[in-house]
């Protein structure tokens, strides 16, 4: 029996594609399931940072907190202010500072999406509970 090419590369780089092709499936489905509540993964990662902060945090502060590190937080914030989720103000403390915080429609929104995160879930639908144990053990074991 004829090898593929990608069967024919070594082990490992054969992982590393297999990690990227499923990094981008699950990137994309769970992009798809933020869009229609009009955000993004990075904007609701913004929006999840605020609220279970409990207060108002400066971009540096979201930018730590981050899923995926985006140089880019400020325009991030920028664009959730364009649709009245989050606002800024200058720091009462630090006039060089601006604090970020969730409005009453930031809020309700963050809380109606959470509620529905279960379709996000969905992806790793096809792995039993031990299957994503296993599975999250290894990536940890990669990532020490």
């Amino acid at each position: 029996m004829k090898k593929t090419k990608e069967e024919s590369l070594p082990i490992r780089r054969q992982l590393g594609i297999a990690m990227v092709e499923t990094y981008n499936n699950v990137y994309e489905r769970s992009q798809e399931f933020f869009a229609v509540y009009g955000l993004t993964s990075q904007q609701y990662n913004v929006l999840a940072i605020l609220y279970e902060a409990g207060e108002p945090l400066s971009t540096s502060d979201i930018l730590k907190k981050m899923l995926e590190k985006n140089a880019g937080v400020s325009r991030l914030v920028d664009r959730l202010i364009i649709k009245e989720l989050v606002e800024k103000h200058i720091n009462a403390g630090d006039k060089r500072l601006i604090d970020v915080h969730l409005t009453e429609k930031g809020n309700a929104l963050y809380e109606k999406v959470t509620n529905n995160l279960t379709a996000v879930d969905n992806v790793y639908s096809t792995l039993t509970d031990q299957e994503v144990e296993v599975l999250i053990s290894l990536l940890g074991k990669m990532n020490e």
